[in-house]
């Protein structure tokens, strides 16, 4: 959990801010960012982080605490690479989806959709590789009959 303060609006005994962390769950561990910390008057706890959005002031220091959150250390090249992959697979699970939509609908051409369903879940497996085509199809004909 992300929770971010304006941190010119700041009362002196953090009252508010002590508020708002009794309203989130005991499990959310919530990182507190105080933004606006260009203003007068702005100021930041013991344990924030302190950015302005304005500026920039601090964003590094919130891109390293979000990084470390998530084990990651050094450049992101790779995740970036990995994302793009995702992103094509995705597309590609999208456009399979999309032509097995036309088949059904225009064609009614079930046998074509079912087709279509195994490629987009090829597309997906690239990301997940937690199916097989076998797993797909068991799950779409194990909930219809098909024709004898």
């Amino acid at each position: 959990v992300i929770v971010m303060i304006d941190a010119s609006s700041l009362d002196a005994d953090d009252k508010a801010l002590e508020e708002l962390r009794a309203t989130l769950p005991a499990e959310a561990n919530p990182l507190v960012v105080f933004n606006k910390v260009d203003l007068p008057g702005a100021r930041v706890p013991r344990g924030g982080i302190g950015l302005s959005a304005l500026t920039g002031q601090g964003m590094d220091v919130l891109k390293n605490r979000l990084k470390a959150l998530l084990g990651v250390s050094g450049p992101l090249e790779t995740g970036f690479t990995a994302r793009r992959r995702h992103l094509v697979a995705l597309g590609q699970a999208r456009d399979h989806l999309a032509e097995g939509r036309r088949q059904l609908q225009s064609m009614q051409a079930g046998e074509l959709l079912a087709e279509e369903l195994r490629q987009c879940q090829r597309a997906l497996s690239e990301i997940t590789g937690e199916f097989t085509a076998d797993d797909l199809l068991g799950e779409i004909f194990g909930s219809f009959c098909i024709g004898k």
